[in-house]
C-alpha cells in the first residue's frame, strides 16, 4: 500500500470553512476505504485574525500541533490557553472547543473518524 505525502504548499490552498471568513480547513491524507475500521485523518487548520470561531461538539478525539502562530482556545468549562508554535493540544470526544487568534495560527491535526473524505 502506498504512502502518503502533501508538502508544505498545501497550507495555501486550503479552502475557507463555510460562514467563518477567517479560518481555512482541509482534510489532507488518512484512511482511504471506509471498510478499514478506527479510521484517521491528518489536516491543516488555519485561522486568521477576526472573529471567534465555535466548532461544534467533537464527537472524536484529536491531536494537533501549531506550525505557526498562535490560536486561543476555551472550553465549555471556561478553561482558556493561548497555543504557540512548537506546542502540542488535544481535544478529548465531547468537548465544545471556541478558537480564536491574535494574528495568525497554523497547524497540523490528526483525529479518528467514522469515515475519512479525502
Amino acid at each position: 500500500m502506498p504512502f502518503q505525502i502533501k508538502d508544505k504548499a498545501e497550507r495555501f490552498k486550503l479552502p475557507a470553512f463555510p460562514g467563518v471568513p477567517n479560518v481555512f480547513f482541509g482534510d489532507m491524507l488518512g484512511t482511504q476505504k471506509s471498510t478499514i475500521p478506527d479510521p484517521i485523518v491528518g489536516a491543516w487548520f488555519r485561522m486568521e485574525k477576526g472573529p471567534e470561531s465555535t466548532a461544534p461538539t467533537y464527537e472524536y478525539d484529536e491531536f494537533g500541533v501549531v506550525i505557526e502562530g498562535e490560536f486561543n482556545f476555551r472550553d465549555e468549562t471556561g478553561q482558556t490557553a493561548t497555543v504557540k508554535a512548537g506546542d502540542v493540544f488535544f481535544f478529548p470526544r465531547g468537548s465544545t472547543i471556541t478558537f480564536s487568534s491574535d494574528t495568525y495560527g497554523l497547524a497540523v491535526k490528526c483525529r479518528t473518524q467514522r469515515y475519512a473524505k479525502l
